[in-house]
């Protein structure tokens, strides 16, 4: 319920059919555009040869390490390798968060002729009656609640670009389980609740209570949906404006 996105990836489990969509191919050479360690674990337990680009220092340590994961920090507008590196290129819930004008031709560089960008967000689901009904418990206190932007709309921009000129979309649908704590936990963690003086946030979570108890069989936890949203973007060298060739000052890094 976080309206960054980031939420559901902490413990919603991404299914094997849409990791093998998203990868194309069987053991595929791949860039992953990273933020945690979550994302490149699971393609590499998949059986990918992975490759990890972060612009985050800690995260490059914490997965070097692993024997068959290679990370390094750069951001995605200069992608410092030679070109023609990679049969896909990866990039989970944060593809909004890149200048898209110098991501993309970046990406379509790295890319060997005929692989792809496969970009993903995992978005709530609020069709389900349990979370249309505590939409509108949340609503009473902040009409904003629980509208997160997710920023699946940067996949829009897949579909104008030159460089990716076919693309496919499919969608999965994923569960993830929540006990009675973690959807008070949840609601505790709403920007509303820093609003709310000890007596409206206890009179709230009491209503939150009464909807999980109402919504489950005693002992049992209820499941909170999200669909998977995939675009694969299929690269076209012939969008690119300049030759292809990594400049003699630029960084190269040896893969």
């Amino acid at each position: 319920m976080n309206p960054t996105g980031k939420e559901p990836m902490t413990r919603a489990t991404i299914p094997s059919d849409a990791i093998e969509w998203l990868s194309a191919w069987r053991g595929v050479r791949a860039l992953v555009l990273a933020e945690d360690a979550a994302w490149p674990r699971r393609l590499d337990r998949a059986g990918h040869h992975i490759f990890v680009m972060s612009d985050d220092p800690d995260l490059a340590a914490q997965l070097n390490p692993l024997p068959r994961i290679n990370a390094f920090v750069a951001r995605p507008e200069a992608i410092p390798t030679d070109p023609f590196q990679f049969e896909v290129v990866f990039v989970h819930q944060r593809l909004h968060r890149f200048d898209l004008s110098q991501a993309l031709p970046q990406i379509a560089r790295v890319l060997r002729p005929g692989g792809c960008l496969s970009a993903s967000y995992l978005i709530r689901d609020d069709s389900v009656p349990w979370v249309r009904r505590l939409a509108a418990l949340l609503r009473r206190f902040d009409p904003m609640a629980m509208k997160g932007n997710y920023g699946n709309d940067s996949l829009a921009a897949l579909k104008e670009s030159r460089y990716f000129p076919e693309t496919e979309e499919r969608a999965f649908r994923v569960w993830q389980s929540v006990s009675h704590e973690d959807l008070l936990n949840l609601v505790r963690r709403q920007p509303l609740a820093a609003n709310l003086d000890e007596t409206q946030l206890s009179a709230l979570l009491r209503q939150v209570s009464e909807l999980f108890d109402s919504a489950v069989r005693p002992g049992e936890s209820l499941r909170l949906p999200f669909q998977l949203i995939c675009c694969r973007a299929w690269v076209n060298h012939e969008g690119l404006t300049a030759t292809v060739a990594l400049p003699e000052s630029a960084l190269s890094i040896p893969l």
